[in-house]
C-alpha cells in the first residue's frame, strides 16, 4: 500500500481508538458512579435506626409503665388487705396511689405518642426499603449491561490497536515519528486531505503546487499553512 495512503489509514485508526477509549472511559466511570444507590442505601439504613431506637424507647416505656403497675397493686393491697390499720398511714398510703396513678397516666399518654411516631417511622423504614430495592436492581442491570459494552469496546480496541500496529509496521520510523510528533501538536489530527481545493485541517486554500505534491502516493507532502501531512483525495 502507499505511504501515503497508510498515513491516512493511521491517521482514522487514531480517530477511531480515540472515540472509542473516550467510551470505554465514560463506561466505566457510569460503572463506578454508584450515587443513587448509596443515597438510597443511607436512606434505608436512617430509617432502621430510626424506628430502632423509637423501639428502644417504647420498651423502656413499657418497663416503667410494669413496674409503676405492679407498684400500685402493691400499694393498694396494702390499703385494703388489713396489714395498715393507721389513718394517717393510710391516707399517705392513697396519696401515693394517687400519685402513682398520674405519673402511669402520663407515661401511657407518651407511650401513645411513640406510637404513632413509630407507625410513620415504619411506614418511612418500609418506603426506603422498596426505594434501596429498586436501586439495587437497577444497580444490578446497569453493571450487566455496561459490563457487556466495555469488554465490546476493550476487543475493538484491541483489534484496532493491531490493525495500527500492522499499518505502522509498513511505514519508514521516520515518517511514523514525524506523524506522532505532528498529531501530539496539531492537536490529534497529523493527516489531513483535500476539499475543493482546501486544506480539511485548517480550512485555508491550498496552492497548486502544494496541490499537485498532495497527489503522489508515496511522497507525503504538507500543507503550507498549517504543516499537516496532506493527502490529495
Amino acid at each position: 500500500m502507499p505511504q501515503v495512503a497508510d498515513l491516512a489509514s493511521l491517521q482514522e485508526y487514531d480517530d477511531i481508538l480515540a472515540g472509542l477509549t473516550a467510551e470505554l472511559e465514560e463506561a466505566r466511570a457510569d460503572l463506578e458512579d454508584d450515587e443513587a444507590l448509596q443515597a438510597a442505601q443511607a436512606a434505608a439504613t436512617e430509617a432502621d435506626e430510626g424506628c430502632a431506637s423509637l423501639e428502644r424507647e417504647q420498651r423502656r416505656l413499657e418497663g416503667e409503665i410494669d413496674g409503676l403497675v405492679a407498684k400500685v397493686e402493691r400499694e393498694e393491697k396494702r390499703l385494703y388487705d388489713g396489714s395498715v390499720r393507721l389513718p394517717k398511714e393510710l391516707e399517705g398510703i392513697q396519696q401515693e396511689v394517687a400519685s402513682l396513678r398520674s405519673h402511669l397516666s402520663d407515661i401511657e399518654d407518651t407511650e401513645l405518642a411513640l406510637l404513632d411516631k413509630l407507625e410513620e417511622a415504619e411506614a418511612a423504614r418500609e418506603a426506603a426499603r422498596e426505594a434501596l430495592a429498586r436501586e439495587e436492581a437497577a444497580s444490578n442491570e446497569k453493571h450487566e449491561r455496561l459490563g457487556v459494552a466495555i469488554a465490546g469496546l476493550e476487543g475493538r480496541i484491541e483489534a484496532t490497536t493491531g490493525e495500527r500496529e500492522t499499518c505502522t509496521g509498513r511505514l519508514p520510523s521516520t515518517l511514523v515519528a514525524q506523524y506522532e510528533d505532528l498529531r501530539r501538536r496539531k492537536g490529534g489530527v497529523a493527516v489531513t486531505h483535500l476539499r475543493a481545493g482546501a486544506c480539511t485541517g485548517c480550512r485555508v486554500s491550498v496552492p497548486p503546487s502544494a496541490r499537485k505534491r498532495a497527489l503522489d502516493p508515496e511522497a507525503p507532502a504538507l500543507c503550507p499553512n498549517c504543516e499537516r501531512i496532506l493527502v490529495g483525495y
